[in-house]
């Protein structure tokens, strides 16, 4: 209940103050509320609140992940108009608009625990973003972006139905909590394509590697609010769905879990050495994106509680540091209208505290202590290790290229003589600094609160 009220609160306060101190009111208001609820959760403990919503640490994690990405976006994403009559306010309010209600029904996605309504807010989440890419993208090239994001993810779905729809003939219930009392029957009388098929769901929402198609194209075409989403909130799905039904069913199955984490450990690998050549700035982030996922990923199957602790830490501060690296890509597109790394040079020179961002997130991004993305990093690659050998190698190289291309990133768009499409006295719009501030000093600072993860 708690989240619905804070939702309202959320939508009521950034229409009364539209795009600036809204969203950070909407931080304080609800994010403290949704933390206190941390002293009374735990990640063996689940509270039903009435029929349709249930509450563990993990669901109040994700939950304050959307309220916070909620709030960089809106700030970092919507230009300071003057609100009148004219057509381009009102095209800036439905943007606004479907903002909230992406955040909205992820927020509610979280907070399920009926897996037939859980699936319909999985689904749900498609067609806002869709919109979002074909109303406010940047190139015609749009609409094929946001085909293949329906084609991939409702072509998975699919299968994700025919799952739960067993599961429910089974259990003969769809709430969560209850058929997790039936773990043993589910195991008995499931086979082994019934995991197949809800984990298929999933891993193209996540996504992994080989089902990664549709994300570079949806970030490089979809607006700044859009990649934000997606990245910081939209992913978060896939893994979320995964450690639901883990927790539900407490699955075991050797063969699904050892073919699952090979395809996403190596394929993590992978999208890491394609990061590294890539010369669009969206399209850099997202295989970074690919790659953490893995990781996150490969965490989660081990099965070991440390593996799946540091992931949700890990998808937590991913979740913060993508969307702000996003941001910073689209405040130098701002500038010097284009998103090439190589086009992108002399920004120390110019733009001396963007350069300081820049620096701060790439090495937030690679994993530098003391911030949460080591810890997660770090973590997930001491359960993989335990797991296995064989596996902790490939999250090694992966980690060491996460290292290259960030520090490829940073050098480019920092060092250098500026080109001819830089001009100083354009300068970057002040709303591309609040984000970066917030966000570091809760990746930084989330050092002294790790009973928020690991409590």
């Amino acid at each position: 209940m708690m989240v619905l009220i804070g939702s309202v609160v959320c939508m009521y306060l950034v229409s009364c103050f539209r795009f600036g101190w809204g969203a950070w009111c909407l931080v304080t208001c609800s994010v403290s509320l949704l933390m206190i609820l941390i002293d009374f959760s735990g990640w063996n403990n689940y509270y039903l609140l009435n029929e349709w919503f249930g509450l563990d640490q993990l669901s109040i994690i994700m939950v304050v992940l959307c309220y916070l990405v909620l709030s960089l976006s809106l700030v970092s994403s919507c230009k300071d108009l003057q609100f009148s009559k004219s057509s381009s306010a009102k095209k800036s309010e439905s943007m606004v608009e479907l903002i909230i209600l992406i955040s909205l029904g992820s927020i509610i996605f979280f907070s399920l625990c009926s897996w037939m309504d859980f699936y319909f807010f999985f689904e749900f989440s498609l067609i806002p973003t869709f919109w979002l890419i074909l109303s406010w993208g940047y190139q015609p090239e749009r609409l094929q972006a946001g085909l293949y994001m329906i084609m991939y993810t409702v072509s998975a779905s699919l299968p994700l139905l025919i799952g739960l729809v067993m599961f429910y003939i089974v259990a003969g219930t769809d709430n969560m909590l209850l058929a997790k009392c039936l773990g043993d029957k589910l195991l008995s009388q499931s086979s082994g394509w019934v995991w197949v098929f809800i984990s298929l769901g999933f891993l193209v929402k996540l996504p992994i590697y080989f089902f990664h198609g549709w994300l570079p194209k949806a970030h490089v075409e979809a607006p700044l609010s859009g990649s934000m989403l997606l990245a910081g909130v939209l992913l978060k799905f896939g893994a979320y769905g995964i450690i639901r039904v883990l927790w539900m069913t407490e699955m075991c199955m050797a063969n699904v879990v050892l073919g699952v984490m090979s395809i996403a450990i190596w394929g993590g690998f992978l999208s890491s050495c394609v990061a590294c050549c890539q010369s669009d700035l969206k399209s850099l982030i997202a295989y970074s994106s690919i790659g953490h996922m893995a990781v996150s990923l490969g965490g989660i199957l081990t099965l070991y509680s440390l593996g799946k602790i540091s992931s949700v830490c890990l998808l937590f501060a991913h979740g913060l540091t993508s969307p702000v690296l996003f941001s910073m890509a689209a405040s130098m597109y701002d500038v010097v209208g284009t998103r090439n790394v190589v086009l992108n040079k002399g920004v120390l020179r110019v733009f001396s505290l963007c350069s300081m961002y820049w620096f701060l997130f790439c090495i937030i991004n690679m994993g530098f202590p003391p911030s949460l993305n080591f810890l997660g990093e770090g973590f997930c690659v001491t359960a993989l290790s335990w797991f296995s050998f064989i596996f902790s190698v490939p999250a090694g190289l992966m980690i060491f290229l996460t290292a290259c291309y960030s520090l490829i990133l940073y050098s480019w768009s920092s060092h250098g003589g500026w080109g001819n499409m830089v001009f100083p006295s354009w300068g970057v719009s002040s709303r591309y600094h609040y984000g970066p501030v917030c966000a570091a000093v809760l990746l930084l600072g989330g050092f002294f609160g790790l009973d928020f993860f690991f409590g």
